[in-house]
């Protein structure tokens, strides 16, 4: 009979450890798996109240991390440096009666003081590798028997895979908190790098007084298309950067060219149209997170019949997002007020629109920007961003006469 309950023991013990395995593994379950190892053990053992402390060296300090037939485990918690005193003793002789006058100079009193309060009888060291990383107390055993030296050999294994599961929580409360200390830090880098990205927009913008909140127009213009065509999400960032950027060249160009109200000269107009190769220059120093700025700033003058500038390239030769700015570019340019010319209204400008299609601006571009603008106007589209914008009262019906004949996908 005593060779079957140690049997059954046994068994029952092997399948709370294998349990238990299971339970270490997952994140933000520690306190519900920390409280099961201790049902193990008491089950395995034949006790009723137990408790496991975590050693937090660093403070130095004790605290209880979970406990069973135990009131206040959360308010558990003793400070101290016990290393000395409690590790190095306690570790060589594992698991430990507490009772036993012989052992209790291998215990620090308050500890000590607080498991004889609480009517605890045998505990363990927790450590993995030398590494101390706590204990587990238990209470005299519910039939009024002695501890043998086979429930001793038992409890140290049982510990040897709590400690496990403690090393392997504490190594994750510090990954999450590094990985948490680490997002934090990109993000406010991030904000960081748009703060200064908008910061340069703005010193943009500033040089001329017709085209304050152009780049952020853009921006979005671009940023609203490039979703309507179904671009990659990395894409769209990148257009939406290159929007804001697009004419950081003009920082080169004197402003009296960028704000003259009359004819420019051949000179002037050179100095003026080298915007794009000055922005693309200034950004290839810049390690940007998305590709293609570059390339989008230096070609968002391009025309598709290959009569743009700088390098004059024709069609699918100019990449996407610059094929979207050149138009949005010149849809802002023609709905704002500049110094050679009052603004646009939107049946003129999209007049240009249709009698550059195919020459200056890309027909599939054009198509999802016709798409995106009746979108706006019948409120499907989720936010409207650039009907806002035009400055005129425009309702669906005359929004559709507009653009009667446009197509809205790519012909």
């Amino acid at each position: 009979m005593a060779d079957d309950l140690s049997l059954k023991r046994l068994l029952f013990t092997l399948n709370a450890l294998s349990e238990f395995d299971g339970d270490v593994v997952s994140p933000g379950e520690f306190k519900k798996s920390a409280n099961s190892a201790v049902s193990m053990v008491l089950g395995a053992l034949c006790s009723t109240k137990g408790v496991i402390f975590f050693y937090d060296r660093g403070k130095p300090e004790f605290s209880a991390v979970a406990g069973v037939g135990v009131t206040g485990v959360d308010e558990l918690k003793f400070k101290g440096d016990f290393y000395e005193t409690w590790f190095e003793g306690l570790r060589k002789c594992r698991p430990l009666d507490i009772k036993r006058p012989v052992r209790k100079p291998y215990f620090p009193a308050p500890l000590g003081d607080a498991l004889d309060r609480m009517g605890m009888r045998v505990t363990a060291c927790l450590c993995v590798k030398d590494e101390p990383l706590g204990l587990i107390a238990i209470d005299g055993r519910a039939d009024g028997q002695e501890y043998t030296q086979r429930d001793f050999d038992l409890l140290s294994v049982m510990a040897g895979h709590i400690s496990l599961s403690l090393h392997n929580q504490h190594l994750l409360t510090r990954l999450i908190r590094k990985y948490n200390d680490n997002r934090d830090f990109y993000e406010n880098l991030g904000h960081i790098y748009y703060d200064t990205i908008y910061a340069f927009a703005a010193a943009i913008d500033a040089k001329d007084a017709y085209t304050k909140g152009h780049s952020n127009r853009v921006s979005m213009y671009s940023t609203a298309l490039a979703r309507e065509m179904n671009l990659a999400p990395e894409e769209i960032e990148g257009v939406a950067i290159a929007g804001l950027l697009h004419d950081i060249g003009k920082i080169a160009v004197d402003k009296s060219i960028i704000n003259k109200a009359g004819p420019l000269t051949s000179g002037e107009c050179g100095e003026l149209n080298s915007h794009p190769v000055v922005g693309y220059e200034i950004l290839s120093r810049v390690k940007f997170p998305w590709k293609g700025i570059q390339m989008i700033t230096r070609s968002h003058h391009e025309r598709v019949d290959g009569a743009g500038y700088p390098d004059r390239l024709k069609k699918d030769a100019i990449p996407i997002g610059a094929r979207i700015m050149a138009l949005v570019d010149a849809f802002d340019a023609m709905t704002t007020d500049r110094p050679y010319r009052p603004r646009l209204n939107f049946r003129e400008a999209m007049g240009e629109v249709r009698a550059n299609l195919s020459r200056q601006f890309d027909s599939d571009v054009v198509g999802h920007f016709m798409s995106l603008i009746r979108k706006e106007a019948s409120g499907s589209s989720k936010r409207a961003v650039i009907i806002p914008f035009i400055g005129e009262r425009l309702n669906p019906a005359t929004i559709k006469r507009v653009l009667e004949g446009f197509p809205e996908t790519a012909a």
